[in-house]
């Protein structure tokens, strides 16, 4: 079952000799839902992830006991925020644990650099999952970047730094 599921995980920097994989679990997992009529093709460039997006951030493969990819996770950094800007979960293993375990990674990450917060701005059916890891709705909308594609809702996340008082 779940703990079984979780065995022999191991959550790596992400490779350029991974980007077709990446990029074809990024596919299955967002075709795993559904979505108006052509809005998954017009999406799937948008997610494409390529050599200079893996230099430029935080990126990681989780991979099961047997080295497959199972999931991917990344986050950026730009001025304003700190944003988890993937995560995509095998369509056959959402809600076995995987996609909690990639958060933990990042939110170990996050505290080691000091990050006092991560944002995301979920896909509409993940929106309870990231609620359920203790982020919180701000209020703020953001529309998708393809024509007739869902408003996404912005949440974000307070993290206690490893620092604390001893």
């Amino acid at each position: 079952m779940m703990d079984g599921t979780l065995t022999g995980i191991r959550i790596i920097q992400a490779t350029e000799q991974s980007l077709a994989k990446i990029n074809e679990l990024i596919a299955r997992s967002k075709a795993h839902w559904t979505w108006p009529e052509g809005y998954i093709e017009k999406a799937l460039p948008l997610h494409t992830i390529n050599s200079a997006y893996l230099r430029s951030n935080y990126c990681f493969e989780v991979l099961d006991a047997h080295d497959k990819l199972i999931a991917f996770v990344s986050v950026v950094i730009s001025d304003a925020r700190t944003v988890l800007d993937n995560l995509w979960v095998a369509p056959d293993l959402i809600g076995k644990g995987i996609g909690r375990r990639a958060c933990e990674c990042v939110f170990q990450l996050a505290r080691k650099r000091g990050w006092t917060e991560l944002w995301v701005f979920p896909d509409p059916p993940a929106q309870g999952f990231y609620e359920k890891l203790g982020f919180s709705d701000t209020g703020e909308r953001v529309p998708s970047r393809v024509p007739g594609g869902p408003v996404y809702s912005t949440y974000r996340i307070r993290l206690s730094t490893e620092s604390g008082s001893a």
